[in-house]
């Protein structure tokens, strides 16, 4: 009988062969045996191994798509592109920056002052923050800043720390001013600091209803007045001129003398620094309020024009910035529909100068901010285009680009070595062959919305950056950057190469219009009978659409209907709108500006630059649920996942067999145990019969 070890390892299955029943090593049979059956797992593995390099090997491509797609949205808007340099002379006086509006050229700047904000400081002294300031009763302190009126009320025991922190705590007061504890050796003092720039925001004290002892109009110092940047440019103005605030405000009444409200109220302004309140009873007319008005002594003065049937109220100021006139609103003004929001500021009160509520400063000289440092100084601003950095920035796209078009051309390459052609991983996949035609197709073509009749640039090829189609190049297939070519485009028209890169729905018409200088020819021109409206973003698709329409009786034409981009398009007044789902200038509008009875025909374009338009196919072709790269990836690890699945299977397959094999060979080692026990017994027996002699 088999050994003890043998029956036991039987019945578990971990069946293992000692060779002591038969001499023969049954154990490294059953394995060589198991080993050559698992030739078909090898093959699935190797060729799971296959699939996993080609996803990863999309994975790769993906991450240089995503790579390049970053670098594109950087450089896809005319300010992010085209990069304009200023240099200030004076660094220390004014500094600036130039957006790719900036034209280039030089502009000198003289500071006259810088733009200020208002500064209180109070003559009481205090010992010490936790010093009580009502005298031992309720009070109150009400603070005007700029149009805004708050009241803070102060009750018995309040101290002037607990003062300041209701100021700055209190309701109306968003910013507008900033109460801090001043302590300059000799106690504490209550300072009252401004917030907001510029001429007008003054910080005042309404002494009618200020009740708190020591916090008067007299008992604070100004320290600083709230003031304008005052500037000079390229020696404008030559002389200054004063000017002086002009507020206006519809009144809805339609006579002078018709009453103002049924119950009392008051006009309150501040002018000059000042506070001014007209105070007028029950019934009381809009003459009553001018004649208020310029009975005061303000240096305000208010009369009354008839504008489409109503009286309209004219408030005009004194010459010059510190003279700035506010309406303060309620509690301030009571008087319903006067407040500060019903005037409008036709004219500021200035110094003479251009003047700006701020020290940082973008809309006098077209493209460029300033930002103003120190007064009385006088710097020049040289403004051109930064060619070197747009450069740098088409390197790097050129760069990016190349390395997402070697990546293709490694994986899809064919070698040919004598007879033998050898394909890459990806050789022959439909998919990267599409990417890679796409972003050819892209980097080839004309600009989406470009002509070629009116635009400088129109292609990649026009600034310096080709393919290179010589055979056995190092970069055939790549782009190749002529960097004379760029620079020579960019100092001719970098607004042009600008727009090529990085136009962002520019729109543009063009119509073939007689020649002045050669009559009975006609040339390319912006339309003069039609402009653009509106599109709408997302809708509407960059391209160049025709135009067509009739004018008849001073109206557009219904029939026939007037079309864009080939589609019947809809009328309202002077405006046609495209329609149409299919239809790619969809949500497109132009204004029909001549309407002069005829037909007419042109072209519309919308212009998107390359920056944008490889950016949106490169968000395309890596989008994460449903772009191609993504799609060829989820569709290999679906064979990945079947070839997991037959892996599994010939896994269990092969354990079974192994067990098989086990028992078979287990019984026989057990039955040639049998028979050697058998053959050991008759050889025994054999050996003892006696023998004749």
């Amino acid at each position: 009988m088999a050994d003890t070890t043998t029956s036991t390892e039987l019945l578990s299955g971990a069946i293992r062969f000692t060779g002591l029943g038969s001499g023969t090593d049954f154990d490294s049979m059953v394995t060589k045996l198991v080993d050559t059956e698992r030739i078909h797992q090898r093959r699935l593995e190797a060729w799971k191994a296959t699939w996993e390099k080609k996803t990863q090997a999309f994975q790769e491509l993906n991450s240089a798509l995503l790579t390049l797609r970053t670098t594109l949205s950087g450089m896809d808007s005319l300010d992010e592109f085209l990069a304009k340099q200023t240099v200030s002379s004076n660094p220390a006086a004014l500094t600036a920056t130039a957006s790719s509006s900036a034209e280039s050229g030089v502009h000198t700047v003289e500071v006259v002052g810088l733009a200020a904000t208002d500064t209180l400081m109070g003559t009481a002294v205090f010992s010490a923050p936790s010093a009580d300031v009502t005298g031992g009763a309720a009070r109150s302190m009400t603070l005007v800043v700029g149009s805004t009126q708050m009241t803070v009320d102060v009750a018995a025991g309040t101290t002037l720390q607990q003062l300041a922190d209701m100021i700055n705590a209190h309701s109306q007061n968003q910013n507008l001013v900033r109460a801090t504890l001043i302590n300059d050796g000799s106690g504490y003092r209550l300072q009252l600091r401004g917030m907001e720039l510029g001429a007008g925001n003054d910080v005042l004290i309404d002494d009618a209803l200020t009740t708190l002892p020591g916090f008067s109009s007299a008992d604070f110092v100004q320290t600083q007045n709230a003031a304008n940047a005052r500037l000079r440019v390229d020696g404008w103005p030559v002389t200054p001129a004063p000017t002086a605030t002009i507020l206006r405000a519809s009144t809805g009444l339609a006579a002078p003398t018709d009453p103002l409200s049924g119950t009392p109220g008051d006009f309150k302004f501040a002018a000059g620094g000042a506070l001014y309140t007209v105070s007028l009873g029950a019934g009381a007319t809009l003459q009553d309020l001018v004649d208020g008005i310029n009975a005061l002594g303000s240096g305000v003065s208010a009369s009354l024009a008839t504008e489409s049937g109503s009286q309209v109220l004219v408030l005009t100021g004194t010459p010059g910035a510190a003279n700035t006139v506010r309406v303060v609103d309620y509690p301030g003004t009571t008087l319903a529909g006067l407040g500060a929001s019903a005037f409008t500021q036709t004219q500021g009160a200035t110094d003479g100068y251009l003047e700006r509520a701020s020290n940082s400063i973008s809309d006098i000289i077209p493209g460029i901010t300033m930002n103003l440092v120190q007064a009385g100084q006088t710097t020049t601003l040289t403004t051109a285009t930064d060619v070197s950095a747009v450069v740098d920035k088409v390197k790097t796209l050129v760069g990016e680009v190349n390395t997402v078009l070697t990546k293709i051309q490694e994986q899809t390459k064919v070698t040919t070595a004598g007879s033998q052609t050898t394909g890459a991983l990806l050789t022959g996949n439909y998919g990267l062959q599409m990417i890679q035609q796409r972003i050819k197709n892209i980097l080839a073509s004309k600009g989406l919305g470009f002509d070629r009749d009116l635009d400088p640039v129109t292609s990649l090829g026009s600034v310096g950056i080709t393919t290179d189609t010589a055979q056995g190049s190092p970069t055939f297939g790549l782009l190749v950057l002529d960097e004379t070519a760029l620079r020579s485009a960019l100092n001719t028209d970098p607004q042009a190469v600008a727009s090529l890169f990085a136009a962002d729905y520019v729109t543009s018409t063009k119509e073939m219009v007689e020649d002045p200088l050669n009559p009975g020819q006609y040339v390319a021109a912006a339309s003069p009978h039609f402009q653009f409206s509106s599109l709408v973003r997302g809708v509407t698709q960059a391209g160049e659409f025709s135009v067509t329409y009739t004018v008849s009786g001073g109206s557009i034409s219904a029939s026939p209907p007037p079309t864009i981009g080939g589609y019947p398009a809809s009328i309202d007044g002077t405006k046609i709108t495209a329609i149409g789902d299919d239809n790619p200038a969809k949500g497109l509008v132009i204004d029909v500006i001549d309407m002069t009875d005829g037909s007419y025909s042109g072209t519309i374009f919308v212009k998107n630059g390359k920056a944008l338009e490889l950016g949106d196919e490169v968000r395309r072709l890596t989008a994460p649920l449903d772009g191609p790269l993504k799609i060829l990836e989820n569709n290999y690890q679906d064979i990945i996942d079947s070839i997991d699945a037959k892996i599994a299977y010939e896994e269990k397959r092969l354990t079974l067999l192994e067990s098989t094999l086990r028992t078979r060979f287990a019984n026989l080692e057990s039955l040639l145990g049998t028979y050697d026990q058998l053959s050991s017994m008759l050889g025994s027996q054999i050996n003892s019969l006696p023998k004749n002699s």
